[in-house]
């Protein structure tokens, strides 16, 4: 994933071709071994990696990772990931310039559903997804392909299969 901040850097190295290829070259290195440290962090804690995200705060960097598995994330999964990650990134100092703060979480229960993987890891769950049309639908997710999701409506009103295309929020319906 290449940050707003590199394609900025990009943009206004574009005159001078060599330079920006370097460049781009330099920041796939070091986004590859990042994300590399990453996944044996995750790995090793045995949670997956939800979404990784560098970004300027003020004077300082932060990396800020969100973590799940299928019976939840525990304050010790996320302790695990933070020492196993930041004993690798002490190895690498030059790997994130500056200070920086890591920060590692649950993605939270009312983070918005994006990605395949997001769907998947919901399979079972109760849903509320808004379509293009703008009604919500509430239901139990039962299947998820690229193309659309397959929801249990409520109220014994079957199944309805919903494209992708059409939505434009979906999250975990918890019920508490």
């Amino acid at each position: 994933r290449i940050s707003k901040n590199f394609l900025y850097l990009f943009c206004l190295m574009g005159r001078s071709g060599e330079r920006a290829i370097l460049l781009y070259e330099v920041f796939l290195i070091t986004q590859e071994k990042l994300n590399s440290l990453i996944a044996t962090a995750c790995d090793s804690s045995a949670v997956s990696l939800v979404e990784a995200d560098l970004f300027q705060a003020g004077r300082r960097k932060v990396l800020r990772l969100f973590i799940d598995k299928p019976e939840g994330v525990t304050i010790s999964d996320c302790t695990k990931v933070s020492r196993s990650l930041s004993a690798a990134l002490d190895l690498e100092p030059d790997l994130i310039e500056g200070a920086f703060t890591l920060e590692v979480s649950s993605p939270g229960l009312d983070r918005p559903l994006k990605s395949e993987a997001d769907f998947l890891r919901n399979v079972g769950r109760r849903l509320r997804v808004t379509r293009s049309t703008g009604k919500p639908l509430t239901g139990v997710l039962k299947a998820v392909n690229p193309e659309s999701l397959t929801l249990e409506l409520m109220g014994n009103a079957g199944d309805l299969e919903v494209p992708r295309s059409e939505i434009l929020s979906a999250k975990a319906d918890v019920q508490i």
